[in-house]
């Protein structure tokens, strides 16, 4: 599986390169429209950095990034451990309204209790999002 989606990912690179895309410079300090700010850091195609979240039970706290990217796709993961979830977004660069944006999709995975209604309501442990998320803090965050 991990083989197919590495293949899957540089085709799509090879993809945009020929179409005649530039990769974007995905490092830097990105916010999303909930005021959650990433710091990413980028070597070739890994991606690394801080995940500053402005919701939910860990405001404020840092939580460490880790992800891919491939042309101007970017996939990365979040874990919020102490807060009982992990988090993955996928998406793409590109521009809206004059501005750079990642506009992606995110599927977070809650930690449910261990007991024998678990089964039961396992249907509450995966939500599933959007986020975009631009380089310049917006004006409503504090």
């Amino acid at each position: 599986m991990k083989i197919a989606l590495a293949s899957l990912c540089l085709y799509l690179a090879g993809l945009s390169t020929a179409l005649g895309q530039t990769a974007p410079n995905f490092a830097g300090d990105w916010w999303n429209g909930r005021c959650s700010k990433m710091s990413l850091t980028v070597n070739g195609e890994q991606l690394s950095g801080k995940y500053e979240t402005a919701v939910g039970g860990g405001t404020g706290t840092e939580f460490d990034l880790t992800g891919f990217t491939s042309g101007d796709m970017v996939a990365f993961s979040v874990n919020f451990g102490s807060e009982g979830s992990l988090t993955s977004w996928a998406g793409q660069d590109t521009m809206v309204n004059g501005l750079e944006t990642i506009e992606t999709m995110w599927l977070l995975a809650a930690n449910l209790s261990d007991d024998a209604d678990e089964p039961k309501t396992m249907w509450r442990s995966t939500w599933t999002g959007a986020d975009n998320f631009v380089r310049t803090k917006p004006a409503h965050c504090p």
